[in-house]
């Protein structure tokens, strides 16, 4: 699936929260796609997916030093494409609901800059659990103009096992485990009043089934087909680059790229700028462009093309030679004194509502794929 959520355009090791106040972000998105590529069918067919989701985010900070950092979503989605594992319409696979979460526990100490923390989380689905860790470390220094930060996360995951309905009984995989083990180092910098940058170099290394078992693959050479296979390991280098500019109080500048590339054969660009304009103190609109382009793994091929004596093959159009685009718009308003507050029973507490956000967006690419999101969310302190 292509929608991911980020409610934060970048990870600060160094807390930063007002400790007097619990910070929380709630976000609702739709999503939807089509096309005629579904790997589900060896590369042919639909492609159409709905999805709907909501995440809830929290920044507990416990005093100027300590933060715990929690988020639990759900997600439900209606698939076409899944839905032809078997031949009877709306069988099990056409809908899920994925549900997520995640805690983080972070330090910082004031006098040498030097922060520290730990993560776990989880995610299950119909066919896919997964259960994931990590620390990271930064430190500042410069004056707080430099930051070094490093972070190591590793998702450890098992299949449900489900096969094309022709292809049960006759076809196995040597594993239903797979294993991700991710490290990332960035360096942010403050260039001037006006610009800061940020480097970022990661290392992806996964084992285990990698290949997804209910993907077909028709072959050219025989009217055979089988699953899609592909090889245990595969390595992932990452390298990006941020730069934000202050124009003017009215306009400021986002810009990334970010250069991949893995031992499948892929190579990739991504860059994506965006716009934030304040229309008024309470308004600002944020329009965005992003741009993909990559090369093709050397294992995938198109439907019915594939030979049958080749040890890995896809017709996964995720793996193909694509450019894509993804262009929208986001408004924000943030009244000075914020959208309202709310006395919370018994408690004494004040709920204040300081910023809703909305944020649609197109996506195409050359393959023929077409996706539509939208996401609304709302900011809040207790």
């Amino acid at each position: 699936m292509l929608f991911s959520v980020s409610l934060a355009g970048q990870e600060n090791n160094v807390i930063n929260a007002n400790p007097d106040y619990v910070e929380i972000d709630l976000l609702s998105s739709y999503y939807s796609q089509d096309g005629e590529n579904g790997a589900v069918t060896g590369g042919i067919g639909t492609e159409k997916l709905d999805d709907i989701s909501t995440i809830f985010v929290l920044n507990i900070p416990l005093d100027s030093t300590r933060s715990i950092n929690a988020s639990f979503g759900a997600d439900y989605y209606s698939s076409a494409s899944t839905d032809n594992i078997d031949f009877n319409p709306s069988s099990a696979s056409s809908h899920d609901i994925r549900a997520y979460g995640n805690i983080g526990y972070t330090k910082l100490n004031l006098q040498s800059g030097f922060s520290y923390g730990g993560r776990i989380g989880f995610s299950t689905e119909y066919d896919y659990t997964s259960v994931s860790g990590g620390i990271n470390l930064g430190q500042v220094f410069n004056n707080g103009n430099t930051e070094i930060a490093l972070s190591l996360q590793a998702f450890i995951d098992q299949w449900s096992l489900y096969f094309p309905e022709e292809l049960r009984g006759k076809v196995d995989v040597p594993t239903k485990n797979r294993n991700s083990y991710n490290s990332q180092l960035t360096l942010s910098q403050v260039i001037s009043k006006k610009m800061q940058l940020s480097l970022s170099a990661e290392v992806v290394y996964m084992d285990g089934l990698l290949s997804t078992p209910f993907h077909r693959v028709y072959f050219a050479d025989n009217n055979g087909l089988d699953i899609e296979r592909l090889p245990s390991t595969r390595l992932k280098i990452p390298v990006s680059l941020r730069l934000n500019y202050y124009i003017s109080d009215l306009i400021k500048l986002r810009s990334y790229y970010r250069f991949y590339k893995d031992d499948y054969g892929i190579n990739a660009h991504t860059a994506s700028i965006e716009l934030p304009i304040n229309i008024s103190e309470s308004v600002t609109l944020f329009p965005f462009y992003r741009y993909h382009t990559q090369s093709a793994s050397d294992y995938f091929a198109a439907y019915k093309t594939h030979l049958s004596t080749s040890e890995f093959y896809s017709s996964d159009y995720d793996l193909s030679e694509l450019s894509s685009h993804k262009y929208g718009l986001g408004i924000e308003y943030s009244p000075l004194y914020g959208l309202g507050r709310m006395n919370i029973p018994f408690t004494g507490r004040v709920l204040n509502l300081y910023a809703l956000s909305l944020r649609v967006s197109r996506y195409t690419r050359d393959t023929g794929l077409t996706a539509f999101s939208a996401a609304i969310g709302l900011n809040m302190r207790f």
